[in-house]
């Protein structure tokens, strides 16, 4: 058992080092994060010189967007689009046949996406000027706020077949990512979005800064460990299927 064990997390280290590696390689995903940091930067300090918001509302929305951008632009890009793009290629079954298993595959895409949105969060941090302390407790948080996206992109990473599937599923998730900033629009739209996937931990951001919250922060952290169970529970679901079709897949080219 502890051979085995050693066997799958060296197999999961290799497959994350690789990725990471393809991240800064690759110019898609090295894109996309850039895009995703700049592009918080940019609506960030918009936001910071209008007079619409309060001085809490804004610090809220410059944190809320670093939460929301980096794990839609970075971490869902490394589960999908480069999901796809290498099932496209027959590269897992290959990987298979090398003895890795779908389940390492899988936790390491999302492995490497929890330590890219980290790294572009980071970026967007630096950019923003936060200060260290409050940067790290952003980034202490995010670490477990994000988990609901991140696992609904492996979902969709685990079912997307091609490319052309890759773009059609990136649509949801970006929504579902960008809804808390959207949030800051009017009281009738936070009202729809606090309960999404990011939205309890945004509304717990939003209460740091002096806001008031959509619900007591017990609430909001059980919505998003309810969220975190669901999307976490659907990814072992799809993961599963994904074991048998890269099975038969395997079959067909013996």
């Amino acid at each position: 058992m502890s051979h085995m064990a050693n066997g799958a997390f060296g197999n999961i280290r290799a497959l994350v080092a690789r990725d990471l590696l393809d991240a800064v390689r690759n110019p898609t995903t090295l894109m996309s994060c850039g895009a995703g940091a700049l592009f918080t930067a940019f609506i960030g300090s918009v936001v910071a010189t209008s007079s619409r918001l309060m001085p809490g509302e804004v610090d809220a929305f410059a944190q809320v967007a670093v939460l929301c951008i980096a794990p839609a632009f970075a971490g869902c890009v490394i589960e999908l689009y480069v999901m796809a793009e290498e099932r496209e290629r027959g590269a897992y079954v290959t990987l298979v046949e090398a003895g890795v298993t779908a389940g390492e595959i899988a936790v390491s895409k999302w492995l490497s996406a929890v330590l890219v949105t980290l790294a572009t969060q980071a970026v967007s941090c630096l950019l923003l000027g936060l200060a260290p302390a409050r940067a790290a407790l952003l980034l202490g948080l995010s670490a477990v706020g994000v988990q609901p996206l991140l696992f609904a992109g492996l979902v969709a990473g685990l079912s997307a077949r091609e490319q052309m599937s890759s773009s059609l599923l990136a649509v949801p998730l970006t929504v579902v990512a960008l809804a808390p900033i959207l949030a800051f629009m009017s009281g009738t739209v936070r009202a729809i979005t606090w309960f999404w996937p990011l939205g309890p931990v945004a509304e717990i951001l939003c209460t740091a800064s002096g806001m008031d919250a959509m619900a007591p922060v017990p609430v909001l952290a059980g919505l998003a460990v309810m969220w975190t169970a669901a999307m976490s529970a659907l990814a072992a679901r799809n993961c599963r299927r994904f074991a048998r079709d890269l099975a038969a897949e395997r079959n067909r080219l013996v």
